[in-house]
């Protein structure tokens, strides 16, 4: 086959204009109280970490919780399904060979009833291990943030524009306006959970939002929050308390108020989770895991030999107290003080990109890891007028890349890549690649292009199989 490739472009400049930009607005509100200095305890978690700093004030944590039983642990993929994980092991769920209607999921959330609610291009569906319910897509969204499930059935879905209810068979969307006022109206809306009592908490990007008694309650800064704050996680404890994530740090509401604790080192936080002992857990895509156990933070991140990737996109915790968290480069569950990653060279996860995480009461047993076989790349590299181009530099790397970089190359910052240059011919090959999706780069002479989508939006991803040698056919580089 032949494919073309279009230009990335560096962009370490842009990035750093756009960091500054954010600290500025950021620092432009009420400042936050003083940190108040408190003792540090030793860390629940072995090996290297970035050292531990004091929050603003101390917080009063949740009792732990009880083991409630096995259970079932779904991940899902980017734009390849889900795959789920019980007791009989690992099984990935797709259109072409299960009910699931799409392969592209959106989000997920553990039911009251053993379920687990996939969100997903057709709608949503309700999934035990192995039977399935299909709802029908509401007009009122397009794609789903996140999806949460009441005792009674019912299942709040929020959206860009607002959050939408489904109950009785029907849908009722409410406005992203009743969500937020003033200056701060918005209509980014990151996620809604419901209460145990029946409450449904929602976090937009400028606030925090409680329905109860058919109203909405707004929370926003100058208005339950210090500081000119943006929003971007939302858990609740086993106190049914909402914790919300912010830019640079944590509040929780207790008493009719927001307690806030700072994080600076933290950059806006994706999700966050409260693990079974009452400890809170955030994930950021740029930042790696952060966890605070009510008096002082602890990171972890590539640098402290814990993560794969600090690209992290989802989080969940199991009744066991086990956190499980979904990279772009592989899936990690932190177990006391055991790090275990699963990819799909050592295990049968459907996808080393995980865009989310629902896990039923203490999940399933974790499987030994696997050894398979690793496969290899060959191509061809020429120019718009069916040239061979001889000496040029290739990359493969694991996670997509949009259309800059800031590395030296396209892949260089990347948890794994792979470089080579084209024979006189135009050929390339790659040697001992680990089973996997990748993305393609090349040198333009003066630049770099990838390999893309028929959309021209993001990168082409090529699976490479255990012990296969793929050809990924002749690429074209266009002027």
């Amino acid at each position: 086959m032949k494919s073309k490739l279009f230009p990335v472009f560096l962009a370490a400049l842009v990035l750093l204009l756009a960091s500054l930009a954010c600290q500025a607005l950021e620092s432009g509100g009420a400042s936050a109280p003083a940190p108040e200095v408190v003792i540090q305890p030793e860390s629940p978690a072995a090996g290297p970490e970035t050292p531990r700093e004091p929050p603003t004030v101390e917080a009063a944590m949740p009792e732990p919780i009880a083991s409630k039983g096995p259970g079932l642990a779904c991940f899902g993929l980017r734009s390849a399904g889900i795959t789920c994980l019980d007791e009989n092991g690992w099984k990935t769920y797709t259109r072409s060979n299960s009910d699931l209607p799409s392969d592209f999921v959106q989000a997920a959330g553990a039911c009251p009833d053993g379920r687990i609610a996939i969100s997903h291009s057709s709608g949503i569906s309700l999934f035990d291990g192995a039977a399935w319910q299909h709802i029908s897509k509401s007009d009122g969204y397009s794609s789903a943030n996140s999806i949460s499930c009441a005792e009674d059935g019912t299942l709040w879905v929020a959206h860009f524009r607002g959050v939408s209810r489904y109950a009785g068979g029907n849908w009722q969307t409410f406005s992203a306006e009743l969500l937020a006022t003033g200056e701060y109206a918005t209509e980014l809306v990151y996620n809604a959970i419901v209460s145990p009592d029946g409450r449904v908490w929602a976090v937009t990007s400028r606030s925090v939002a409680v329905f109860e008694n058919d109203e909405w309650t707004v929370y926003q800064p100058g208005d339950g929050f210090e500081g000119n704050l943006f929003f971007n996680a939302l858990a609740l404890d086993s106190l049914e308390r909402p914790w919300a994530g912010y830019s640079n740090g944590v509040a929780y509401f207790e008493g009719g108020n927001w307690r806030q604790i700072g994080k600076p080192d933290f950059s806006s936080p994706k999700v966050m989770s409260l693990d079974a002992n009452g400890r809170v857990w955030l994930a950021s895509t740029t930042s790696g895991l952060s966890f605070f156990d009510g008096s002082a933070w602890t990171n972890y991140t590539v640098t402290t030999n814990h993560l794969p990737t600090d690209r992290v996109n989802a989080l969940a915790a199991d009744s066991l107290g086990r956190i499980w968290a979904g990279t772009s480069y592989g899936l990690v569950v932190v177990d006391g003080s055991t790090w275990q990653t699963y990819r799909m060279e050592n295990s049968d996860i459907g996808d080393n990109f995980i865009e989310f995480i629902a896990i039923i009461n203490d999940g399933p047993s974790l499987p030994a890891l696997a050894a398979k076989e690793s496969g290899s790349l060959t191509g061809k590299l020429e120019d718009s007028a069916n040239k061979p181009l001889a000496g040029m530099r290739v990359e493969i790397c694991v996670e997509p890349l949009g259309s800059q970089f800031s590395g030296d190359t396209p892949c260089s910052e990347q948890p794994f890549f792979l470089s080579t240059e084209t024979d006189v011919n135009g050929v390339f090959r790659f040697e001992n690649v680990p089973t996997g999706y990748y993305v393609f780069v090349a040198e333009t002479g003066d630049g770099w292009a990838q390999l893309t989508t028929q959309f021209g939006i993001g990168s082409e991803r090529s699976l490479i199989q255990p012990g296969e040698d793929y050809d990924i056919g002749t690429l074209t580089l266009e002027e």
